[in-house]
């Protein structure tokens, strides 16, 4: 690592702290638009030199402090953090209901299929449109309800270190990883100002992403309904 880049990589430590932004009066809506500054100087450099598996690394990085953050909050805070996150609460009852019952969008292709691929949709295009910013924005605000619901799940579990890991369920990292694999590739053609610099090398990652993307849905469509009885026999052995 050079000397110019450390201060880059330096500004990642910040980002688990960007979410309480969400303290102040509307900070629910700014602190995803903020959260990419962390990430943007290392993750832009990155991919404008190519330099693809350094990019993910500092995605995932990002992305991971970015949820330990919030998870850290909610399981210090929890009402704040439920006021400071959008869709942080919905999201919570949805998952709840889903690991209590058995029953919702989680154990349903049907419904969640739709969902995904509008997510996908939408954090293709506005990478490829901004550079890879507002997929970063995007992800932010994504990563912020979910990892709420994790933070919740872990205070439920008595657990807030392993009831926070086992709570990030399986498709979901592989969601993250694949989206973060697509970004650096899509994020290209503006921070190099051609259209599609796409190589062999580029479409190996792409061909990568879309698997992740593949994997995702097909070990929720399989895993779900087993997975929520596993989190409601954790949140049982909690309450005994």
């Amino acid at each position: 690592m050079t000397p110019e880049e450390r201060p880059r990589w330096a500004a990642l430590a910040l980002t688990p702290i960007v979410p309480l932004v969400g303290l102040a009066a509307g900070g629910r809506w700014i602190w995803p638009l903020l959260a990419p500054l962390t990430l943007w100087p290392s993750f832009a450099a990155a991919v404008r030199g190519a330099d693809y598996r350094r990019a993910l690394g500092a995605g995932l990085l990002w992305a991971a402090l970015l949820s330990a953050g919030i998870v850290a909050w909610t399981e210090q805070a929890p009402r704040s953090a439920g006021r400071g996150i959008v869709h942080a609460e919905p999201y919570r009852i949805e998952m709840f209901q889903w690991i209590e019952t058995g029953a919702g969008k989680e154990n349903e292709p049907a419904r969640f299929l739709p969902e995904h691929l509008v997510h996908l949709a939408a954090f293709a295009a506005l990478t490829w449109a901004t550079g890879g910013y507002l997929g970063l924005v995007l992800g932010a605000a994504l990563t912020g309800y979910m990892s709420y619901f994790v933070g919740s799940f872990a205070l439920s579990s008595g657990h807030p270190i392993a009831g926070a890991l086992v709570a990030w369920v399986p498709w979901s990292v592989v969601r993250v990883v694949a989206f973060v694999t697509l970004g650096c590739v899509l994020a290209r053609p503006l921070l190099v100002r051609r259209w599609a610099p796409f190589g062999p090398r580029e479409r190996r990652w792409l061909a990568a992403a879309l698997t992740g993307i593949v994997i995702d849905l097909l070990l929720k469509t399989l895993a779900a309904p087993a997975y929520g009885r596993f989190l409601l026999d954790m949140l049982g052995s909690s309450r005994d």
